[in-house]
């Protein structure tokens, strides 16, 4: 186990910490854990974590953005939930299931990934997570629950236990912030 490995699952706990509690600066703490992720999932081959950990990177920006256009503080002054309406859920998952074929087959024909079916999967629920946790909508917790019980399968297999033990936190950071997220004032979307 390297370095790199156990500054990234420690970032990435920050990360859900923050998350947890609707602080803006997890997207700061998300993209440098997201840089180190991009390295340690290169050095072994997982491709989609990989370009999954690119797309972090850029959602981290985004994050930020949206987070700054609901509340113009350093931090959200009061916690919200927006709710998913139907057509951005069906719409949303639709591009996911298409993205996960779509990167599935790539993966399948054109790279050297160990797990290419378990590891576009876990990129597009995790990109769909991320996209609806940028809007606020605590759905994204399940998600990231499928998400995490595939990719602790999938890192363990590839022998990254730092990485296995951060995602079994995840899980139980999951539970925790639908728990805690439940509590906010939920807004229309």
């Amino acid at each position: 186990m390297d370095y790199t490995e156990i500054f990234g699952a420690v970032t990435g706990i920050i990360y859900v910490v923050l998350e947890i509690k609707q602080k803006k600066s997890m997207w700061i703490v998300g993209a440098v854990s997201a840089l180190f992720y991009t390295l340690i999932f290169l050095n072994a081959n997982l491709f989609a974590a990989m370009g999954l950990q690119i797309y972090f990177l850029f959602a981290s920006g985004y994050g930020w953005w949206m987070w700054s256009r609901q509340n113009n503080k350093d931090e959200i002054s009061e916690p919200i939930v927006v709710r998913l309406n139907l057509t951005k859920a069906a719409v949303s998952t639709a591009a996911a299931l298409a993205g996960f074929l779509l990167l599935w087959y790539i993966l399948k024909n054109y790279s050297s990934d160990p797990m290419p079916a378990t590891d576009a999967l876990i990129a597009a629920l995790s990109m769909l997570a991320t996209y609806w946790v940028t809007n606020r909508f605590i759905q994204h917790w399940h998600l990231w629950i499928a998400a995490d019980l595939l990719a602790i399968y999938m890192y363990l297999s590839q022998g990254l236990y730092a990485t296995t033990a951060l995602y079994f936190i995840y899980i139980i950071a999951a539970m925790a912030g639908i728990v805690h997220w439940r509590k906010f004032r939920q807004v229309l979307n």
